[in-house]
């Protein structure tokens, strides 16, 4: 389980972090792989559908919060995701983030499952993620907290860096991803942090919308 740490009036939750389709990707690679091993095996386990590697319990989206943002945003975040596939965005029922960052959302890809959505995004070198979801879960490792109400999180993973934090009530990612284990992108977390802090424009599809009270 998660440590829970108090920042001032905040509350970070150390042990959180949102379930990928990457990992459930590795889960599955890993399955087969010991299936391979064991010649005695008839059949693969299971594989655990998309709905049963994210955890419960699910949070509610601050929508007030959120509309607040897209207004912010203006017609930015619209103009970022232009490249998006419009069916996957009206159907992301939580509030897209986007960095503001033209040249590395031209060529990204959206996949959602309604209340949870991830973005992929090819760089030189490597490439990079973004996630939002409502539900968490516990993370296998510990994880270095910073101070803030958006609780954010950074973890250095097999290939790159990972930052989490919580905005509208709802979990999102940023995470790179680098070919090269020197890449100075993942060496340390300078470049998932200033990632993040580009990652301001909201973009709300019909699903959302709806959700908001601002019709579809």
């Amino acid at each position: 389980m998660g440590t829970i740490m108090r920042y001032g009036s905040g509350w970070a939750v150390a042990g959180l972090v949102i379930v990928s389709l990457v990992a459930g990707a590795a889960w599955i690679s890993t399955s087969e792989a010991q299936t391979r091993q064991d010649p005695g095996a008839t059949s693969p386990p299971p594989r655990p559908s998309i709905t049963a590697l994210v955890a419960r319990p699910r949070g509610a989206v601050d929508w007030q919060a959120a509309v607040g943002g897209l207004r912010q945003s203006a017609n930015v975040g619209e103009s970022l995701a232009a490249n998006l596939n419009r069916e996957q965005v009206d159907k992301t029922a939580v509030p897209i983030l986007l960095p503001r960052d033209p040249k590395l959302t031209a060529g990204a890809r959206i996949y959602s499952f309604g209340d949870y959505y991830t973005i992929t995004a090819d760089t030189l070198g490597g490439g990079v993620s973004l996630s939002g979801t409502t539900a968490t879960v516990p993370a296998g490792k510990p994880l270095k907290v910073e101070s803030g109400p958006e609780m954010l999180t950074v973890q250095r993973t097999v290939d790159g860096q990972l930052a989490s934090f919580v905005r509208f009530g709802v979990l999102y990612t940023v995470e790179i991803r680098c070919d090269t284990a020197g890449d100075p992108r993942c060496v340390d977390d300078n470049y998932v942090l200033g990632l993040v802090g580009k990652t301001t424009a909201v973009v709300m599809g019909k699903a959302a919308r709806q959700a908001a009270g601002l019709g579809g």
